[in-house]
């Protein structure tokens, strides 16, 4: 879950409603976190995600996510920073996968100038 609310985070996926996050069962009945669905590039009207961080809408600072980060179990901050340079950097490609995918020039600019906003406006998470 943690890596997934990075994701939203960072791409500005800020429809993460609560209709956009699953369980499924299996035979032994252990529930296990879905798929990650319904997920897209998707700023809002306010510049706020539909699920806060803690309270947070957008840019939450440092001591919230460091608190969500022990009810996510992590042993240090520095384990959960690993988590999100990961998904940063899969973030990064966007710019190359949506070349390849012929999305329009224009589009990949408008996104990316949007990408680099909110890197920049949370980049105090990454201060090791």
């Amino acid at each position: 879950m943690f890596r997934r609310m990075i994701f939203n985070l960072f791409s500005l996926n800020q429809d993460d409603h609560s209709k956009n996050w699953a369980f499924l069962q299996n035979d032994e009945g252990e529930w296990h976190l879905a798929p990650f669905y319904d997920i897209t590039f998707s700023p809002s009207p306010y510049n706020e995600h539909a699920t806060a961080f803690a309270g947070f809408g957008k840019k939450p600072n440092l001591k919230t996510m460091q608190n969500l980060a022990i009810q996510a179990n992590f042993s240090s901050w520095q384990q959960a920073q690993n988590v999100m340079e990961e998904v940063i950097e899969a973030i990064s490609y966007f710019k190359v996968i949506a070349s390849q995918l012929d999305v329009k020039s224009e589009t990949i600019k408008l996104i990316s100038k949007q990408l680099e906003i909110i890197h920049k406006e949370n980049k105090v998470l990454l201060t090791r």
